[in-house]
């Protein structure tokens, strides 16, 4: 009896596998359970995914259309290109004194925003509130649009001048000196030439090499010659295909992402382009 328990302790005896109790459905739910943390994991990657537009979630990801705020006054070339598009976009216009106190409370109601002050009766001005809470916006997921010049002032400090002073660090260009020392925002340039896409890959230009697509044709913008800061997705050329060698360049279209929002530059009014403003609709919905 004294050998067999020794026996049942040697030392030198091997370590059996732990076998769940209940035979074979005892080992499924043993194996499942620790399949249980891994699952959870891509469940979150996958709707973090859908929220911040990376793909589609059929029943799950939000596809009716997009609430838009308008800060300022576009072109009616714009109004008739979101007019156009009400499947995609419900939009309000409002000017920068709207928002009264709470400006970020109120932003957050929106999918989008979009600055466009290039036809508003004001400057292109923002108070410091209004400013600041479009950068936390951005910060927080939400999609912003710049359009020309717009936001480029503080309403209450002449000296601020440039995205970067009264944005912080999140439009994809910024203002710089020329050399009279002058911002180049606030440096309209009318330009005739063509809208050429670089990044033709991207969602907004997908199959749109160039506006207008004939070689000869042109069209007129006003631009400003500011410095990019990210994916630049198209550019302008002054004159048409025949003048490469002699034309000045402008940015067109340049995007930044951030962690969590994006925003969309337009170096000219985007109502002359209504096929790509609502492509980029249909990106950042």
């Amino acid at each position: 009896m004294v050998r067999k328990v020794a026996e049942m302790y040697d030392e030198g005896a091997e370590e059996q596998p732990y076998v769940p109790a209940g035979g074979f459905k005892g080992k499924i739910k043993y194996h499942f359970e620790g399949l249980i943390p891994l699952i959870l994991i891509v469940l979150v990657i996958v709707l973090a995914g859908g929220y911040l537009g990376l793909w589609d979630i059929p029943y799950i990801t939000k596809a009716g259309p997009a609430k838009m705020l308008i800060i300022g006054r576009p072109s009616q070339l714009t109004f008739d290109a979101l007019n156009s598009s009400k499947d995609l976009v419900h939009y309000q216009v409002r000017d920068d004194e709207y928002f009264g106190i709470d400006p970020e409370y109120m932003l957050s109601h929106y999918d989008i925003v979009m600055l466009d002050q290039t036809n508003s009766s004001h400057r292109p001005m923002l108070s410091r509130q209004t400013a600041e809470a479009i950068e936390k916006y951005v910060r927080k997921g939400g999609k912003l649009i710049i359009v020309g010049n717009s936001g480029i002032m503080r309403r209450d400090a002449p000296e601020v001048v440039g995205w970067r002073a009264l944005l912080g660090d999140i439009a994809p260009v910024d203002c710089i000196l020329d050399i009279q020392n002058i911002p180049t925002c606030l440096q309209p340039i009318r330009v005739r030439g063509q809208l050429l896409t670089i990044d033709y890959e991207h969602p907004i230009v997908e199959g749109i090499e160039r506006v207008p697509p004939l070689q000869e044709d042109a069209y007129d913008f006003e631009v400003f010659n500011v410095a990019t800061k990210g994916n630049e997705i198209a550019y302008i050329q002054e004159g048409t295909q025949s003048d490469v060698y002699h034309a000045k360049w402008y940015p067109g279209i340049v995007e930044r992402r951030h962690i969590l929002g994006k925003v969309i530059y337009f170096n000219y009014d985007p109502g002359i382009t209504p096929a790509i403003l609502q492509k980029t609709i249909k990106y950042l919905r």
